[in-house]
């Protein structure tokens, strides 16, 4: 009596279709059996290692101190890619997410600081903040606020940047989180916060 079971290589399509199925089922289960979530794989940002590698090359920074909710993302010391100046940086990120970075290097060049407020950045007047004498640039696309003081010429540096992308109050936290950053790294007093202030 023949049997029922049909010769190989004569398989209808729906043979096809089923076993196709039943493996990719099987790749299914072995994917989720042995899938972890990924997560944010980038070890934390070791502020303080940066901090002393660059006082000790010269450009004393202490580790910034920032209000709850301030979250480093990123650091580094090293030369920069403008002019090779060698470089300390924190990226930080606000309570709502949006960028904000504190750079120092032992005194700016023109080239360094456009290199940290980006080419098409258009000076806009100074300001008074933290006890010193910022440069204002603005920058459209993305859209930032990058404060230059370099007052090495007169021995009190190193030259100070902050970078936000938040609003005004984040720039001024920045700027007074890295002059007292300097101020603990050289031992001189923190001058007072003072409010900012515009001028032309």
């Amino acid at each position: 009596m023949p049997s029922g079971k049909r010769p190989r290589g004569f398989e209808t399509p729906g043979d096809m279709l089923r076993t196709m199925l039943f493996v990719l089922a099987l790749v299914l289960v072995v994917f989720f059996l042995t899938a972890r979530p990924q997560g944010d794989q980038r070890p934390p940002a070791d502020v303080a290692a940066t901090s002393a590698s660059a006082t000790a090359a010269g450009v004393p920074v202490g580790v910034p101190v920032l209000p709850e909710g301030w979250k480093a993302s990123n650091s580094r010391f090293g030369p920069d890619a403008a002019e090779g100046l060698p470089t300390f940086h924190v990226g930080y990120l606000d309570p709502a997410g949006a960028y904000g970075g504190i750079t120092a290097t032992a005194a700016a060049t023109p080239g360094w600081v456009e290199g940290v407020a980006g080419e098409d950045a258009t000076a806009d007047g100074t300001r008074e903040l933290a006890g010193r004498t910022w440069e204002v640039w603005t920058r459209a696309d993305p859209r930032s606020t990058t404060l230059v003081s370099d007052p090495s010429s007169s021995g009190g540096g190193p030259a100070l940047a902050v970078t936000s992308r938040g609003d005004d109050a984040d720039l001024q936290t920045l700027a007074q989180a890295a002059v007292a950053a300097v101020s603990s790294a050289t031992g001189a007093s923190s001058p007072a916060s003072s409010p900012a202030t515009a001028q032309g």
